[in-house]
């Protein structure tokens, strides 16, 4: 029988969760309604704001630059995360801890103090409204994740098979890349995706940083200033379709290789 602090635990896991969730439950059928304007309960259901958001020029070309930005910043985050999750791992130098904190300091910064570092530096350099430019500011906020995932994993990696390849004849680089790589493989696609939606999702950096430049985001934001569209409900149940199954197939593949790894 269960004790009645692990009843009110759980009606408490509960609550949260629903509060959670609710906003996003509404959104759907929001986004079916054949009104021009949000109502609830939608009086007759269509695929109309689907179709708009399919068809709009203005739609594609901001998810477009969303999905360029997005795969640059994550390209760019793992190349970088994984070589400074190895070094914060196993390397021993002084002010490790120190280099670690600074890394994952976008996760725990406000998110405006960030854009505003970020958009007087491109304003020095000239980079504002600049794709590149803000491809590498995505980075840096997606580069945090990639650190925490691909370091947590680096540490449950039994180093001794690295070391077992280096005796057998294979170079740093080649132990690395045949036997640490494919066991971090699940974990850097993990990192990666939530790297890629963090970049996706961002506003507040794009804000500040894009310039002229609209990305899936900012379009939102623009249409809620400007009027109140129900293509923004489809777009915004899309996502969430999205980013539910991204992270679910992460979250296989992920517990996928743990199983693998503790068997063998």
């Amino acid at each position: 029988m269960k004790s009645p602090a692990r009843i009110l635990l759980t009606i408490y896991f509960v609550i949260g969760v629903l509060f959670l969730i609710f906003p996003l439950i509404m959104l759907v059928p929001l986004s079916f309604g054949e009104s021009q304007f949000l109502q609830f309960p939608p009086e007759k259901l269509s695929w109309r704001w689907y179709v708009e958001y399919f068809t709009a020029d203005s739609w594609l070309a901001a998810t477009f630059l969303s999905l360029r930005i997005g795969i640059g910043a994550t390209i760019i985050s793992l190349f970088v995360g994984t070589l400074a999750s190895v070094a914060l791992v196993r390397g021993t130098f002084p002010g490790r801890n120190f280099l670690m904190a600074i890394m994952v300091a976008p996760l725990i910064l406000p998110t405006v103090i960030l854009a505003l570092a970020l958009y007087i530096v491109f304003l020095r350099w000239q980079w504002v409204d600049n794709a590149v430019a803000l491809t590498f500011a995505h980075a840096v906020i997606a580069l945090p994740y990639v650190i925490l995932v691909v370091s947590t994993s680096l540490k449950g990696f039994d180093i001794t098979i690295e070391r077992a390849a280096r005796i057998l004849g294979a170079g740093p680089i080649k132990a690395f890349t045949s036997v640490t790589l494919p066991y971090l493989m699940p974990s850097l696609f993990a990192g990666g995706l939530l790297a890629f939606f963090a970049s996706f999702d961002e506003l507040i950096v794009t804000l500040f940083v894009s310039g002229g430049l609209q990305t899936l985001p900012v379009r939102i934001w623009t249409d809620l200033k400007l009027r109140l569209d129900p293509t923004v409900a489809a777009v915004a149940c899309l996502l969430i379709v999205v980013s539910v199954a991204g992270m679910g197939l992460a979250e296989y593949f992920r517990q996928r290789n743990l199983r693998r790894y503790q068997n063998s």
